[in-house]
């Protein structure tokens, strides 16, 4: 994995690439982009707005984007579809919401593999290019490409008028996941797992159908849950909430050199402004979430936690066990990831 120092000198390298000194050979062109999360989440503001800019900086203002963020072309499950039928040519395809289509690209779901966001992604990005094990099985297939991706970091769980004091007191919970391993990881515990995409989540808490959430802490303030929650587990990550920022082949390859060049450059800008913002802000959210939404923190005890790992590890094997028996190299791509 990359070190701290290696990923300030690929931004540095990226920022000052000679790519924006030959704008002048770049062909106009428009992306119709869609993003299912909305204008004020963090990964619009530190990712796609970034991507974005970046872009037109080094084409010279010669490759812009009609961008659509908030589902205006569809939610985050039929991203896929918006680039295999031309409705968009750039899309945040979220492989959570597809696990049946992308089921390798769920590892950063697994539990506590996303120490960290910027580590986590860059071994991500490795496996899902050209050659690597994920774009092989599944991105190829699918005749799309990652641009860049990312993930939300550490998912924690947070519920509502359920005192969570000892690791029992998750039995039987109904607890809204991504699918995936996320579901595995609720069942391990002894919760009960329900899919859910984060847009519909404030309506069921509100109306009790939902006792609680893996969710990510900024993300909690982005879609408005605060109010419907009141306490939070700090100190087990159930997992991550993978993103990747694809693009269709249909469009890559009527692209010139430059501007694929430029696309790569721009994603790499991105991939590395948005992670280093999820790695530094944590601290902050679960600050405000505590200060001024009454939010309390209840970490596990050492006990609960040590047992709440040994189950954990029975999630990595029924994961990969299932997807080793469909031929996929689910093994491989855990260690890629580790």
């Amino acid at each position: 994995m990359k070190t701290q120092t290696a990923r300030s000198a690929l931004l540095a390298a990226v920022i000052f690439s000679p790519l924006s000194a030959s704008a002048a050979e770049v062909e106009p062109i428009t992306f119709k982009f869609a993003e299912w999360l909305p204008n004020t989440s963090f990964a619009t503001e530190h990712g796609a707005n970034p991507f974005m800019a970046k872009v037109e900086e080094l084409s010279g203002g010669k490759m812009k984007f009609d961008f659509y963020p908030a589902e205006q072309l569809g939610r985050g499950s039929e991203s896929l579809t918006l680039l295999q039928t031309g409705v968009a040519d750039i899309a945040n395809v979220s492989p959570a919401y597809i696990s049946e289509k992308f089921p390798l690209s769920g590892v950063v779901e697994l539990p506590e593999i996303v120490q960290g966001s910027c580590s986590a992604a860059d071994s991500f990005y490795e496996l899902a290019q050209p050659g690597g094990a994920i774009y092989e099985a599944e991105f190829k297939r699918h005749k799309i490409r990652p641009l860049w991706v990312g993930n939300m970091g550490q998912y924690r769980i947070l519920t509502n008028n359920k005192d969570i004091s000892s690791l029992d007191d998750l039995a039987g919970l109904r607890i809204r996941t991504a699918g995936g391993p996320m579901a595995l990881t609720a069942t391990e515990l002894g919760a009960s797992p329900v899919r859910m995409q984060g847009s519909d989540v404030l309506t069921s808490l509100s109306r009790g159908t939902l006792d609680g959430v893996f969710f990510p802490v900024r993300g909690i303030l982005d879609y408005g849950l605060a109010p419907a929650l009141d306490q939070l587990v700090p100190n087990l990550a159930v997992g991550s909430f993978g993103l990747t920022y694809s693009i269709s082949d249909r469009v890559w390859n009527d692209l010139s050199q430059k501007q694929q060049d430029i696309l790569v450059e721009a994603g790499k800008y991105a991939m590395q402004t948005y992670c280093e913002y999820v790695d530094t802000s944590d601290p902050e959210n679960i600050n405000v979430l505590v200060q001024e939404h009454d939010i309390r923190k209840t970490p596990l005890s050492d006990s609960d936690l040590k047992e709440a790992r040994a189950k954990l590890e029975n999630v990595y094997d029924q994961w990969a066990e299932r997807l080793e028996e469909r031929g996929l190299p689910a093994r491989k791509v855990i260690e890629g990831m580790q």
